[in-house]
C-alpha cells in the first residue's frame, strides 16, 4: 500500500466509541492498525486535554462539546479528521441538609408565578440556590382565599420541596406611594482637576476614544445589515466577525463617547457619537426592510440567537444574545441621557419594541428556562434598560417587559434575607440587581429595594476582597471565603464597574456614608488600578491577587472588561459631590470642581498626595448653606480643621462633618485627618492581611513566588517612607517596597501578606 492509503485506512479503521454522551477519560491511540502515527489536539483544554482525559463541566452549567482533531501520518503523507465529542455536565451530588420554606402570597383570581428556585442549605454548610420542578407547573391562580399547598422536587433529584401560597382578598402594603431619591449625583456638574491619577487615567482614555475608526465600531453591523463596510478593518476578540458576542463591544463604545463628552464637553466626541448613532439608525432602517426580520432589530448579526435560545439551545452554540443587546440599548440610552442625542433615544424605543413583541408572546416558563441556561441566556441588565426606556418613553409595554426579566433564582433567596450567591456568576447577576432598583424607582414596589440593599450589604460583607473586588474566576463562592481564594482570576473589572453604579443608586436612597466608604474603597485601588498607564484603552480583566502577580491589560481581545474599562475612568466625576434640600455633600476627595452657577456655588477639592488625610475645600457661596463632608473609613481620631487659617469645631453627625454657617465670597477649609499605615486582615483568616495607607491599599514589589511573610506588629513602626516615590514605603523587616496598586504598572506584585 502506499502512505497516502495506509493513513486513509487507518483513517477509516479507527473508532472511538460513542462519542456523544462522553463521561470518562477517552483512550486516544498513538498508532493506527497499519502503522500511521496519530497525535491530538483538543480545541478546549478546560474541558479535554490533547491526552484525552476530560473535565466535566460542574453540574448546572450544560453538556458542551469539544472538536478532537487527529492528525495521522505515515511516510511522506499526512491528513487530518476531526471528532466532535459531547462532554456530559457532572451529575446533581446535592446532599442537603435543610431546604428554606417556599412561602408566597397571592390575591384571588390573579396568577401567581412560584419561585423557579428555593434556598438550599448543604450537609457541607454551604447556602446554595437549586432549581425546582413544582408538580403543576410554576403558574397557578386560586379563586378564593386561603392557605394551598404546592409540591415539587429539586431539578435532576428526587428530594420532595414544599410550599405555601396564601391567598388574600387583596393584597397591600408593597408599593411605595412615590420612590424619592433623597439626595442627587452632581456628576452634571462636576469637573476633574489636573494633576492627578485620576485626571491622567481619564485623559489617557479620552485620547485613546480621539484616535478611534467610528467604522471598525461599525464593521459588524454593516455586514449584518447587508451595507458597505466603507474598507473598514473588521473588529478582533470577542468581537470578531466570527464571534457570537460581536457588538457588545461597540454598546460599551457608545456609552464610553457619551460618558466622555459627559466628563470633557470634547465637541470631536460629540461628533464621533452623532456619526456612530445616524450610522446604527440606518443599520436598524436596513434590518426592518430585509425579509424574515422585525421592525426595531438592531444587532451585529442576525435574530436567528434569539430564535435558538427559545429553543433552549447551549452555549457556546449562542452566546448570550440578549447580554450583547443589553449593551448596545444601554449604549443608546447613555447617548441620548448624557449627550443628548434624540435619534439614539428613538433608535432604542425600536430596540425595546422588538424586546416587547418577543418576549411578551413567550410563556413565564419558558423565558424562566431561557434565563436559566448557562451563558446562553445572561442578560446583563436587561432590566434595567428597558425600566428606563419606560422612564423616557412613559410606554407601559416596557415596563411589562422589564419584568419579563425577573430573576427568581437570585432574587427569591433574597426575598427571604438569604445569602445564596454561594455558585452564581458575579457579574451576571449584579446587573440584575442594578435593574431591581430601578425597576422600584419606576414601580414602588418594595421587594425590588429590599432586594437591591440587602445583595449589596451581602456583597461588600462577605464576598468582597480588600481592594472592593468581587469573585473569583466570575464566580461567587461560599460566603467569607476570602484567603481561600488568592488567585490569578480573582475581582473580575466588569462586577466592580456594576458594583459602583449599583452603589451610586442605593445612596441616592439612602445617602448613609457606608455607602460612600466601599464606593471611595473601589474606585482608589480597583478601577483606578485597572487601567494601562499608556492610552491604549487596555484594562485588566480580572486584577490577580496570588503571590507575583502581574496586571494582564486586555487591547486586542475585546473582553467584557475592556468593554465597561472604556467607560469606568469618565465616571470619576460621579458621587464625588451630592445634594439634598438641605446640604451639599462632599463624599469623596478626588481633586475637582462643582459649579452650579444658578445656586451661586461653587466648591473645589484638593488633596496633598503624599499625605491622603489633608483635604482643602475651597467653598464660594452666598448665604446660609450646609456642607457634609464625609468622614473617611480609613481616618484615625479627631481631625484638626481650620476654616481661613482659623480653628475650627464642628459636630460629626452620621459620617459626616457639618458645616452650617452664613457664606460670603470665598472660604478655605482645611482638615487634617490623622492618617497612618494599617493592617487589615482577612475575614476568614487572621494570619492574611493587607497594607494600607489612608485609601490606598499598597502592593509589595515582589518577584517571590512565596507570599510575603511579615510579623505585622505596628504597621507605622514596621515600615519607612520611601523618598523615592509618592506614597511608597520600605519594610524594615523584609527591605521589600510597597506602593499603591493603582500606581504599580508592570511590576510583579503582591497584596495579601501572611503572618509570621
Amino acid at each position: 500500500m502506499t502512505d497516502r492509503e495506509i493513513v486513509r485506512q487507518d483513517m477509516e479503521g479507527l473508532y472511538l466509541g460513542n462519542l456523544g454522551t462522553v463521561e470518562f477519560d477517552l483512550e486516544l491511540p498513538e498508532n493506527g492498525i497499519h502503522g500511521s502515527k496519530i497525535s491530538w489536539h483538543s480545541d478546549n483544554l478546560n474541558l479535554m486535554d490533547h491526552s484525552g482525559h476530560i473535565f466535566r463541566p460542574s453540574y448546572g452549567r450544560g453538556n458542551r462539546e469539544v472538536t478532537l482533531t487527529a492528525c495521522f501520518r505515515y511516510g511522506e503523507y499526512e491528513d487530518e479528521r476531526s471528532y466532535t465529542v459531547t462532554i456530559l455536565e457532572e451529575n446533581n451530588r446535592i446532599e442537603v441538609a435543610d431546604i428554606y420554606p417556599v412561602r408566597q402570597v397571592a390575591v384571588k383570581g390573579e396568577t401567581v408565578c412560584l419561585p423557579c428556585a428555593c434556598a438550599v442549605k448543604t450537609k457541607d454548610g454551604r447556602v446554595i440556590a437549586h432549581f425546582v420542578d413544582w408538580d403543576r407547573g410554576l403558574v397557578h391562580c386560586w379563586e378564593q382565599p386561603g392557605c394551598y399547598k404546592v409540591h415539587g422536587r429539586l431539578k435532576d433529584t428526587a428530594i420532595p420541596v414544599n410550599g405555601c401560597v396564601e391567598v388574600w382578598d387583596e393584597k397591600d402594603g408593597d408599593i411605595a406611594a412615590v420612590p424619592v431619591k433623597k439626595i442627587k449625583c452632581c456628576a452634571d456638574d462636576t469637573s476633574l482637576l489636573p494633576g492627578n491619577d485620576f485626571y491622567d487615567a481619564q485623559e489617557r482614555m479620552h485620547s485613546y476614544l480621539l484616535h478611534t475608526d467610528e467604522d471598525q465600531w461599525l464593521y459588524n453591523f454593516r455586514c449584518a445589515a447587508g451595507l458597505s463596510t466603507r474598507e473598514a478593518s473588521p473588529m478582533t476578540g470577542w468581537d470578531s466577525p466570527e464571534g457570537l458576542l460581536r457588538g457588545h463591544s461597540t454598546g460599551h463604545y457608545l456609552s464610553a463617547l457619551a460618558l466622555c463628552y459627559h466628563a470633557t464637553g470634547d465637541e470631536e466626541i460629540l461628533n464621533k457619537a452623532v456619526y456612530m448613532t445616524d450610522a446604527l439608525w440606518e443599520c436598524q432602517e436596513a434590518f426592518g426592510k430585509k425579509e424574515g426580520y422585525h421592525k426595531g432589530f438592531l444587532s451585529a448579526y442576525s435574530e436567528e440567537q434569539f430564535d435558538l435560545l427559545e429553543k433552549y439551545t447551549p452555549y457556546p452554540k449562542i452566546w448570550a444574545p440578549y447580554y450583547t443587546l443589553h449593551k448596545i440599548l444601554a449604549g443608546l440610552i447613555d447617548l441620548y441621557n448624557l449627550a443628548g442625542i434624540q435619534k439614539a433615544a428613538e433608535i432604542a424605543e425600536g430596540i425595546g419594541d422588538w424586546v416587547y413583541g418577543r418576549l411578551v408572546a413567550l410563556a413565564h416558563e419558558q423565558r424562566v428556562r431561557m434565563w436559566s441556561i448557562y451563558i446562553a441566556g445572561e442578560y446583563g441588565g436587561m432590566n434595567e434598560s428597558m425600566a428606563e426606556l419606560y422612564r423616557i418613553t412613559g410606554k407601559k409595554e416596557f415596563l411589562e417587559a422589564a419584568r419579563c426579566f425577573d430573576n427568581d433564582r437570585l432574587f427569591y433567596p433574597l426575598e427571604q434575607g438569604l445569602d445564596a450567591l454561594d455558585g452564581m456568576h458575579a457579574n451576571q447577576h449584579i446587573p440584575q440587581i442594578i435593574g431591581a432598583v430601578k425597576m422600584y424607582e419606576m414601580t414602588g414596589e418594595k421587594r425590588y429595594y429590599t432586594i437591591a440593599s440587602l445583595f449589596w450589604k451581602i456583597v461588600t460583607q462577605s464576598h468582597m476582597y480588600a481592594i472592593g473586588g468581587t469573585g473569583e474566576s466570575e464566580m461567587f463562592h461560599e460566603a467569607g471565603n476570602i484567603s481561600g481564594l488568592l488567585t490569578k482570576s480573582t475581582s473580575e473589572s466588569c462586577a466592580t464597574y456594576n458594583m459602583l453604579k449599583l452603589t451610586g443608586e442605593l445612596y441616592q436612597y439612602r445617602p448613609d456614608a457606608v455607602y460612600m466608604d466601599y464606593y471611595e474603597r473601589a474606585v482608589y485601588n480597583h478601577i483606578l488600578s485597572s487601567c494601562d498607564h499608556q492610552p491604549t484603552s487596555g484594562s485588566t480583566y480580572f486584577l490577580s491577587m496570588r503571590p507575583r502577580a502581574v496586571k494582564s491589560f486586555d487591547l486586542t481581545e475585546n473582553s467584557c472588561c475592556h468593554g465597561t474599562g472604556l467607560e469606568s475612568h469618565f465616571k470619576y466625576v460621579e458621587n464625588i459631590f451630592a445634594i439634598d434640600k438641605e446640604a451639599v455633600f462632599i463624599n469623596l476627595f478626588i481633586p475637582s470642581v462643582l459649579s452650579l452657577p444658578e445656586n451661586k456655588l461653587e466648591v473645589t477639592v484638593k488633596t496633598v498626595e503624599e499625605n491622603p488625610g489633608r483635604i482643602f475645600v475651597q467653598i464660594k457661596a452666598e448665604g446660609r448653606q450646609i456642607f457634609k463632608i464625609r468622614r473617611p473609613y480609613w481616618a484615625e481620631g479627631k481631625p484638626e480643621i481650620l476654616v481661613n487659617g482659623e480653628r475650627y469645631e464642628t459636630q460629626l453627625q452620621e459620617g459626616y462633618l457639618v458645616f452650617d454657617e452664613m457664606w460670603g465670597g470665598s472660604t478655605e477649609i482645611e482638615i487634617n485627618w490623622p492618617c497612618s499605615l494599617r493592617y487589615e486582615e482577612a475575614p476568614d483568616r487572621k494570619n492574611y492581611f493587607t497594607v494600607f495607607f489612608g485609601p490606598y491599599i499598597l502592593a509589595a514589589l515582589t518577584e517571590q513566588e512565596e507570599r510575603v511573610v511579615l510579623h505585622a506588629g505596628k504597621a507605622e513602626e514596621d515600615f519607612e517612607r520611601e523618598a523615592s516615590r509618592p506614597l511608597a514605603f520600605r519594610s524594615r523587616e523584609t527591605g521589600c517596597l510597597f506602593i499603591p496598586l493603582e500606581k504599580v504598572w508592570k511590576e510583579e506584585y503582591q497584596v495579601y501578606m501572611k503572618k509570621a
